[in-house]
């Protein structure tokens, strides 16, 4: 009885394995996925990690900051592809609309970006459901073992996806920004702008030094 037990035990836990194997797969595939907001344009990806941080890289200076911005298993890479000179110099300077604007659009972006990565996690799942479900019919289980099987996959991925999207949402702290640190570049204008992250005091000054260091990066790379 306890060998029939264990063989049980057994057989849950590596189900549960293959499920998060594939949902891992799944947001492989989900990819990077660019939007467009007030300032221009940015790229977002999500990467199953134990970090919980956001990773900023702007490929025109060469620059890379992260922030441990939540502490959900997730860490979200974002990388400016276009940008608006004439609207970062309003942003530079000041103006509540645009910060606000900018703020609300990048807000709703990284939302969608854990949105379909999400999706295309549960898609993962779903397979890893239909896998497991034929590979028990092989083994000549009953179907209705193989379904109920296949299906707590599925379930147990829903879990895992809501506890997640909770778990992001009350721990998400824009101003965790200000505890950013370097990992790739130096120079004077980065360091002096990381040196501001960190004693701004309202998220509005967080997203004004970001666009700072976002047009430096650009004015770096047309020398």
């Amino acid at each position: 009885m306890t060998e029939h037990r264990l063989r049980i035990a057994a057989g849950v836990l590596a189900a549960a394995l293959f499920t998060l194997l594939c949902m891992w797969l799944g947001m492989r595939v989900a990819g990077p996925v660019t939007h467009t907001y007030n300032i221009g344009s940015v790229q977002f990806y999500v990467d199953p990690s134990w970090s919980g941080k956001t990773k900023v890289y702007l490929p025109l200076a060469g620059w890379e900051i992260e922030a441990p911005i939540f502490s959900a298993p997730f860490a979200l890479h974002a990388q400016p592809r276009h940008v608006s000179p004439s609207a970062l110099r309003r942003a530079a300077h000041g103006v509540s609309r645009t910060v606000k604007t900018a703020k609300k659009d990048l807000k709703r972006a990284a939302i969608l970006t854990f949105v379909r990565s999400f999706i295309f996690a549960l898609l993962g799942a779903l397979a890893a459901g239909g896998i497991v479900m034929l590979f028990l019919r092989a083994l000549d289980y009953p179907w209705r073992t193989a379904l109920i099987t296949g299906g707590c996959c599925v379930g147990f991925a829903v879990v895992v996806v809501a506890t997640s999207g909770v778990w992001l949402k009350l721990s998400l702290d824009i101003r965790a920004f200000k505890q950013s640190k370097v990992v790739l570049g130096n120079g004077k204008v980065l360091m002096r702008v990381i040196k501001a992250l960190h004693n701004d005091r309202s998220e509005n000054g967080v997203v004004v030094d970001l666009s700072q260091l976002v047009r430096r990066g650009d004015r770096a790379e047309s020398r």
